[in-house]
This record gives C-alpha cells, sequence and structure tokens, in this order.
C-alpha cells in the first residue's frame, strides 16, 4: 500500500500545484497581485523497518512570495513621487500664470512708464495724460486678474484637499476592515492571499496620497501612521482627516491631532505648494501693487497739477490695504488735469515732478521680475524633481514585480512540471492498482 498511498500523495501535491500556477496565471493582469508558490514536505515514515522509502509527500504551506522591503520601498517611492508630481503640476501653473503676455506686469509697467515718458514733451497737453490714466488702468486690471487667478487656485486646492480627505478616509476604512478580516481568516486556517493582496494595494493607493508607516503586528494586522507619528490606523480602528479652515486634524477615538503640508503624497504637494508658493506669490504681488500705488501717489502729492494749483496733486490709484492686488484701482473722479507732473511753483508745462516719477520704473519692475525669475527656477526645479521621483518610483515597482509580479514564462514551465508530475503520480498509482491484481490473480 505504500506505494499506492505514495502515488496519491504526489498526485494530490501536483494538483494543488496545478491549481496554484493556473490561478497566478489567471491574476497575471490583476493590479497587486501577488504570485504563490507551494512548498512541499516530505512525509514522515512511521515504521520501524530500515527499508521503509517513506510515506509519499504532503503540502504544507502555499506561500505568497512577497519582500516587506521591496513594498515599504513601492510606498514610499510613490508617495515622493505623488508629492513632487502636484508640487511641480500646480507650481508650473502659476509660473506660465505670471509669465502669460496678457497679464504680464512687466508689459503693463512698460506701458505706464511708456506713457508718462510720451508726456514729457507735451506734460499739459490733455492726449498724453489721457494715455497715462489708461495705461494705468490696464496695469491695475491685470494686478485684479493675477489676484483673481491665485484666489482661484486656493479654491482648488481647498476643493482638492477635501476630495483627498474624503479619499483618504475610505482608504483607512478599508485598510481596517480588511486587517480584521485577515485576523480572522488566518485564525480559521483559511489562505487569505487575496485579503492580503487588497491591503497591499489599498496601502500603495493611500501612500500616493500621504506618506504612510506601515508596521506589521503579529497577528497579520497592519497599523498606519503618519511620518509625524499620528495614527492613521490601529487593528480594526481607523481615523479620520478632517479640515477646518486652515487646520488639519487627525481624529482617532476622541483625541485630535494636528498635522501640517509636510505629510508627503499628493496632499502634501498641494498644501505645501499653497503655503510655500501660492502665499508668497500673493504676498509678492500684494506688496508690489501696494508699493507702485504708493510711490506714484506719494510723488503726485509733491507736484502741482494742470490748474498750477500747489499741493493739488490727487491720487492717482486706491486700494483695499487688506487686498492691495486685488483692490487697486484708478481712484474714483480722477481726472487727465489731476495729474501733479510739474513742481510745485513751475508753469503748466513743466514736467519735473513727471520726471521723478518715471525713476521710479526700475525698482518696481526689478521688483516683478525677480519673482518671474525666482518662481521659473522653482519650476523647474520642482519639474526636474517631479520626473526624477516617477523614475524612482518605476524603478520601486519593477523591483518589487521581479520578485512578487507573475512572470508567464516561467509559470508555463512550472505548468508543464506539476503536469508531468501529475502524470507520473498517476502512472505509479496505476501500476500499484496492476501489482495488487497480479497478487489477487494468485489466489
Amino acid at each position: 500500500m505504500s506505494m499506492l498511498s505514495n502515488g496519491l500523495s504526489g498526485l494530490t501535491a501536483s494538483q494543488i500545484a496545478l491549481n496554484v500556477v493556473s490561478n497566478n496565471i489567471a491574476n497575471s493582469n490583476v493590479a497587486g497581485y501577488t504570485r504563490q508558490q507551494t512548498v512541499n514536505s516530505a512525509l514522515i515514515s512511521n515504521s520501524n523497518n530500515s527499508l521503509a522509502s517513506g510515506s509519499g509527500v504532503e503540502v504544507s504551506a502555499i506561500n505568497r512570495i512577497t519582500d516587506d522591503y521591496l513594498n515599504n520601498n513601492l510606498w514610499r517611492s510613490n508617495s515622493s513621487y505623488g508629492f513632487n508630481q502636484a508640487y511641480s503640476d500646480y507650481i508650473g501653473v502659476t509660473e506660465q500664470l505670471l509669465a502669460n503676455e496678457n497679464l504680464s506686469l512687466s508689459y503693463g509697467m512698460d506701458d505706464l512708464f511708456n506713457a508718462f515718458n510720451s508726456a514729457s514733451a507735451e506734460p499739459s497737453s490733455i492726449a498724453p495724460r489721457q494715455l497715462i490714466i489708461t495705461s494705468a488702468e490696464a496695469l491695475t486690471q491685470k494686478f485684479n486678474s493675477l489676484a483673481a487667478n491665485l484666489d482661484i487656485q486656493r479654491v482648488q486646492i481647498e476643493e482638492q484637499a477635501d476630495g483627498m480627505l474624503e479619499m483618504a478616509n475610505s482608504l483607512f476604512s478599508e485598510v481596517a476592515t480588511l486587517n480584521q478580516e485577515i485576523v480572522d481568516g488566518t485564525a480559521q486556517g483559511a489562505n487569505v492571499s487575496a485579503l492580503l493582496d487588497q491591503r497591499d494595494e489599498t496601502v500603495n493607493t493611500l501612500a500616493k496620497l500621504m506618506d504612510v508607516e506601515v508596521a506589521r503586528m503579529d497577528d497579520g494586522s497592519y497599523t498606519l501612521s503618519m511620518t509625524g507619528g499620528q495614527p492613521l490606523v490601529l487593528g480594526s480602528s481607523y481615523a479620520s482627516l478632517t479640515r477646518v479652515g486652515n487646520d488639519y486634524q487627525v481624529n482617532l477615538a476622541g483625541q485630535a491631532f494636528s498635522f501640517s503640508g509636510d505629510i508627503g503624497g499628493e496632499l502634501g504637494g498641494i498644501l505645501s505648494y499653497e503655503s510655500e508658493i501660492l502665499d508668497t506669490t500673493e504676498a509678492s504681488l500684494n506688496q508690489l501693487a501696494q508699493d507702485l500705488a504708493d510711490d506714484i501717489n506719494n510723488q503726485l502729492a509733491l507736484g502741482q497739477d494742470i490748474n498750477a494749483v500747489p499741493g493739488a496733486g490727487a491720487p492717482m490709484f486706491d486700494y483695499n490695504p487688506l487686498d492691495p492686488a486685488g483692490s487697486i484701482s484708478i481712484a474714483a473722479g480722477f481726472e487727465p488735469e489731476d495729474l501733479a507732473l510739474g513742481a510745485v511753483g513751475a508753469g503748466p508745462g513743466d514736467n519735473s515732478n513727471l520726471s521723478q516719477i518715471i525713476a521710479l520704473k526700475d525698482g518696481h519692475y526689478d521688483t516683478y521680475n525677480s519673482l518671474v525669475g525666482t518662481l521659473a527656477s522653482q519650476s523647474g526645479q520642482a519639474a526636474a524633481e517631479a520626473q526624477a521621483s516617477q523614475s524612482i518610483a518605476a524603478d520601486a515597482l519593477a523591483q518589487r514585480d521581479s520578485v512578487s509580479a507573475v512572470n508567464l514564462d516561467e509559470e508555463a514551465m512550472s505548468l508543464i512540471q506539476y503536469q508531468q508530475s501529475y502524470q507520473a503520480n498517476a502512472k505509479v498509482i496505476s501500476a500499484s492498482q496492476q501489482l495488487f491484481n497480479t497478487l489477487l490473480s494468485m489466489f
């Protein structure tokens, strides 16, 4: 009977192996699937006969071929790529916005100061004065448009961040549910490979949104936390991320933990862009609008208007100090005659004060060009980092897949191997039956 039992055990082991191989092939195009492999063990003979050959074979386990280091490396790489790509996308939009010819403050200031220059020949003429006001109004509209576009970006960031928070909360819940199913399945002796794959793929999706630290517990569950230590998933319990105004919090079991843009992933990318680039750019534009308006207004106050009234230099610009770039405009009721282009006490044709106004250009022009240049440099660096991190993420995926993904050529070879093994064991059983029949025929 040893020959028969050996053949049966080999037949069973080959059948299980064929099932595993076929499952690998069937899931070869499933994202995140980890190939499986049978582990065979020789059955120990219970016979005391030294001539006993053994008791056959058994499948002692079906293993997922995975590497925790490679998985963690993939998740970190995807998080870095998500951060850099989101940051680069937004800063690229801002760079294009400020460099747009129709919105460029450089062109706007050129037109305004060219209009001032044109008035130098005939400062008492209405036509060049009107051109100054028209050019100044066009410049204020460029400021207004830039400020409005940055406000739109801020709204988009908040809406996108809220969507990412909602998605992250859903993923936390999914990981916690899978944790419980894996713990329960493992305790019952079930094959939980599919659940483990699903959980790893969920963590991978989450890692693209934000940096996560993953710790594997003894019971098979994952504990997830932010890089700052804020807990996200503990067994079957999970946190929720919320935003109240500009404050972001992690809420778990009645406790709240604050976090900022330094959290990696796409969410960290857009929050870092908001604090490092959007806030700075908006503040710079507001300061430029305020300084330009104040400098020209203050200089006009030192001159006299077309009627040669000393101290009658009315301010040309008006703005809300809380939002200079978004509110700057030509002062209500300001007319060409109100431009105080001459020095106090000089005749109507004097342009002394106008010369002082023209001299103001370089400082403001340089300020804006410096802002645009710095932004272009930051945008280029961000794009390069996004491209580099994309390559690193692709390499990390390739490394993980080289170990865990299904190789159809290898599976085809395994299929032939186990098919031959199955056929050979079937022949062993057939031979055993023939021997048994021969033995019976002797009686």
